[in-house]
């Protein structure tokens, strides 16, 4: 978890001072009672010592889980969003830009149906009118085979005036009605027209088959098969981005937890070293005054007198320091003097 070739200054208990007057040792009970309790001390400060080396240990090494478990975090969320924005944006606009193409190929097969049934039946009718056609072909064809049998000159000279030698061979020029003008031209349409009118009987025919053959070759009906296919591949898209989605959120949610159990013992890890530190920092200061149990306000220079008075006045301006470290009157903050002595 840290770098093993990186240096670490730790504690150490204090060593007594050497070649100090005030810090001499002589052999009085008070003195071997004062060593006795140094001892314990400096024991409490090796172990406080240790206590500290290991929270430092302990705020390194979730000082960089921490920092691991952000960027955990963050590249995840990142990821997510990425692919919860494709879902609603990409993902959806398919979806029913699918549903659209399945309604416009729907009625675009209703339409092609509708037509091949159309041009069906027209190729029918078409095929009926040739029929009819075809009878009228036949029908001029008997005609003018009676209008050239010698048998009926007479009603042939009747209507057109005209009269073969087998029908006296003297044309006829008295007036006739009207409806008898132009006869002869009529019956020549008669005769013509149908001819004309089968051929393009056969052309309408094979023209409308070909319309349908054309239409049929088109394949319009393959449209409902590709969109299918579209559909469920949209689907199976969509359905892969919200599976991703799901997951992603499961997993930002889990690393979510476990940055903020690491946020949480990085800080109880900071608490612990700071309470360490401090409980080191006390002994500390204990162990080196027992090694040195000079307090410089015992009056030593006159017997008869107290010699503890100025002993007395430290603790009292102690104990007035005390009062302002950690309260203040309402509205107040704390001197910077009180801030600095509170710490």
């Amino acid at each position: 978890m840290r770098d093993p070739n990186k240096q670490h200054h730790h504690p150490k208990p204090p060593q007594p001072p050497r070649g100090d007057d005030k810090c001499k040792e002589n052999d009085t009970a008070t003195q071997k009672l004062i060593n006795t309790e140094r001892k314990l001390y400096c024991k409490e400060l090796d172990v406080a010592a240790g206590s500290v080396y290991q929270w430092e240990e302990n705020h390194e090494g979730w000082k960089e889980i921490k920092q691991k478990k952000k960027c955990l975090f963050i590249w995840t969320e990142k990821n997510y969003e990425v692919f919860r924005n494709l879902q609603i944006k990409t993902g959806t606009s398919l979806l029913q830009f699918n549903e659209s193409i399945k309604d416009a190929t729907g009625n675009f097969l209703k339409a092609n149906k509708a037509l091949s049934d159309g041009l069906k039946d027209v190729l029918k009718k078409v095929k009926d009118t040739k029929d009819k056609i075809y009878q009228l072909k036949k029908q001029a064809g008997d005609l003018k085979d009676c209008v050239n049998n010698s048998c009926n000159c007479n009603q042939w000279g009747v209507l057109t005036g005209e009269r073969t030698k087998d029908c006296g061979g003297t044309n006829d020029d008295s007036p006739r009605p009207p409806e008898c003008a132009d006869i002869q031209d009529k019956f020549h349409k008669l005769f013509c027209i149908p001819n004309a009118l089968v051929k393009d009987a056969d052309n309408l025919v094979k023209a409308a088959a070909d319309v349908i053959g054309i239409q049929v070759f088109s394949n319009i009906g393959t449209l409902e098969n590709l969109q299918k296919s579209l559909y469920e591949s949209t689907k199976a898209f969509d359905k892969h981005l919200t599976d991703t989605v799901k997951k992603d959120q499961e997993e930002l949610k889990n690393y979510q937890g476990e940055l903020i159990k690491a946020v949480q013992e990085f800080s109880k890890s900071k608490a612990m070293l700071y309470s360490k530190r401090s409980e080191f920092e006390g002994l500390f200061e204990t162990s080196e005054f027992f090694c040195c149990p000079d307090c410089g306000c015992i009056n030593k220079n006159h017997d008869c007198e107290p010699r503890l008075e100025k002993c007395k006045e430290n603790i009292c301006e102690i104990c007035d320091q005390v009062k302002d470290t950690f309260c203040s009157e309402p509205g107040t903050a704390p001197t910077p003097q009180q801030q600095s002595t509170s710490y």
